[in-house]
């Protein structure tokens, strides 16, 4: 079963949002007054300070308004992407409860600690972890780690949370911070789970850090309104209750990319392909029928595949900052970025300059840029030596600064074009489950393709051509990251899980264990997952009018003697992820 995302909700004019996007290359920010982007600032981001990028971006959209008509603030960030692809996390104990099985030291990004016990595919606890032993092994680990983090994971966790929570309440004298696999997904699959509870934990006191800096970069400039901030599956939670799951915030950007294209109308209902092309990277998701695609599983953090859901995107080396070389006579371009283009007074030349020179960029300092392009000229013409390149050939003679620009330009297209083609690749071949795909198969083939980002402008049209493709670039493409965090709607998940025979409910995500549950059908499990989710809900303060999505139903019968008397029911529900309005 899909997702059907990009709920958009209609709602009153008259208040202001304010969304903040910070990227690898660009800190931008937004204020959206009902429809309307009213302000828009693009601040260079300040990796050894973020909060100086973000306080510049804050400051450029604020000079006219009055912050007390600011009803929400709404933030993507880079912060637990790069601590986690930097590998800067901190140090993690985590405890496992196995049971029989396959050793798993090896798919962990750390070597697990083993504890007794066991509960089975039912949710039953054949086994119970003995308290002391927890207590006695937790003293000795943590000697030797000396961290205050700790995550539990337990194989069948999600259909009985007894033993992660039983195990949490008694290392809570040693650790200041204790994920559990159950809590953060009620999905089936162990090692996804163990690994977002392991980065979870991982990754807190970082993102605690961020969370105080920008509550106080708000309350300096009596910014008052709540504090949010984007999940990767395009959702969006009040910060305060981000702090117990960070980890979903990873991948946010993308997450940004995805709502902006949605609330600036650009994606209609062909298959499109959309890029984000920023100053480091370009972020490439394919939309089907006006929807996006989802990563099936969860995505994978550095190597190891988590339980975080997330939108499909795939990134290549190629931005408007792309550094460029000569190597053995030939130009390249990327995937590296050393800095600013020599345009904006960088020391090396870039995608960027070789746009300034060709007349589609006009930022910066024109003259700059061509004597980058000359002096590439000039290498190139002296690195022929009798034999002719790749690069030369494609040039044909005297090569000049125009030439370069031009051919740096080519070398941009042709690895975007490889990037698509990749994905598309990928997406076509993908496993087939169900039925009317199989007797209906939608293969995807591009339609058109839709460029947002800093770069867009000035790329994009070459993009098009390049490819035969129809090209739209949005108004405000270069802040439409900004734009989707402002108008993100807020979204929880919860997975109920029902055994028929057993009489037992459990809500793993709530720690919820029930015995004396009397549902029967997927109907009946069904309803009681948007009621729960409606509940929680409630709870924080989100979703009043916001649709309930299915996210996915299993049903298997559980045979006993050659019939089937009983039944093992998930269901998964969301409120549905999306924007609030388009902007026009």
């Amino acid at each position: 079963m899909g997702t059907a995302f990009l709920y958009i909700v209609k709602v009153k004019g008259g208040y202001m949002l304010l969304g903040l996007d910070v990227g690898g290359t660009f800190t931008d920010a937004v204020i959206i007054d009902g429809h309307r982007v009213v302000a828009s600032a693009k601040r260079r981001t300040t990796k050894d300070n973020l909060m100086q990028g973000i306080g510049e971006a804050l400051d450029a959209v604020l000079t006219d308004c009055n912050t007390s008509n600011i009803e929400q603030v709404t933030l993507s960030t880079t912060v637990v992407t790069n601590t986690i692809v930097e590998e800067k996390e901190q140090v993690v104990d985590l405890y496992v409860v196995t049971g029989p099985g396959r050793n798993v030291d090896d798919i962990f990004p750390v070597s697990p600690i083993y504890l007794q016990g066991y509960t089975d595919h039912r949710g039953i606890v054949v086994e119970r972890t003995p308290t002391n032993a927890v207590r006695e092994v937790a003293k000795m680990v943590q000697s030797r780690s000396g961290t205050d983090l700790a995550a539990v994971s337990a194989k069948f966790g999600v259909r009985n949370p007894q033993e992660e929570l039983s195990i949490t309440e008694e290392l809570k004298d040693k650790y200041n911070t204790i994920s559990n696999g159950s809590l953060l997904s009620g999905s089936l699959n162990f090692p996804r789970r163990t690994i977002s509870a392991y980065f979870n934990s991982a990754v807190t006191p970082v993102f605690t850090i961020f969370k105080r800096n920008v509550e106080e970069a708000l309350s300096i400039r009596n910014i008052k309104a709540p504090l949010h901030i984007l999940k990767a599956d395009g959702g969006s939670l009040p910060m305060e209750h981000m702090v117990s799951r960070p980890v979903e915030t990873a991948f946010t950007g993308p997450a940004a990319t995805v709502l902006g294209l949605s609330a600036l109308g650009a994606i209609g209902e062909e298959h499109t392909v959309a890029l984000d092309i920023g100053g480091t990277t370009t972020d490439i998701s394919l939309w089907k029928h006006g929807k996006p695609l989802m990563t099936k599983n969860g995505v994978s953090i550095r190597e190891y595949p988590s339980a975080v859901r997330s939108f499909a995107v795939t990134s290549v080396g190629i931005g408007g900052e792309s550094v460029v070389r000569i190597v053995d006579g030939e130009i390249t371009v990327g995937p590296e970025r050393v800095g600013p283009s020599v345009a904006l007074g960088g020391t090396e030349p870039t995608l960027g300059d070789a746009l300034i020179v060709l007349g589609y960029a006009s930022y910066g300092k024109v003259e700059l840029a061509e004597r980058a392009m000359e002096v590439l000229a000039k290498r190139l013409n002296a690195s022929t030596n009798g034999d002719t390149t790749e690069t030369q050939q494609q040039l044909a003679g005297n090569v000049t600064a125009s030439d370069v620009a031009q051919s740096i330009v080519n070398k941009a297209l042709q690895t975007i074009q490889h990037g698509i083609d990749e994905v598309v690749r990928a997406e076509n071949k993908r496993p087939i489950y169900v039925v009317a795909d199989i007797v209906n198969p939608d293969v995807f083939v591009p339609a058109q393709i839709v460029v947002v980002g800093g770069t867009a402008p000035s790329l994009g049209p070459s993009i098009g051509k390049y490819m035969d493709l129809p090209i739209t670039i949005p108004e405000n493409a270069a802040v439409a990251n900004a734009i989707g965090a402002a108008l993100a709607l807020s979204t929880i998940e919860l997975t109920v899980h029902v055994d028929t025979k057993r009489r037992l409910l459990v809500i793993p995500e709530l720690g919820i264990k029930q015995q004396t549950c009397t549902l029967k059908r997927v109907e009946q499990v069904v309803e009681r997952a948007k009621e729960a989710l409606s509940e929680e809900a409630l709870r924080l303060g989100l979703g009043k009018d916001q649709d309930i999505e299915v996210i996915s139903i299993e049903d298997f019968p559980v045979v006993e003697g050659w019939q089937s008397m009983e039944r093992l029911i998930t269901v998964k529900v969301q409120l549905a992820a999306g924007v609030k309005q388009y902007v026009e």
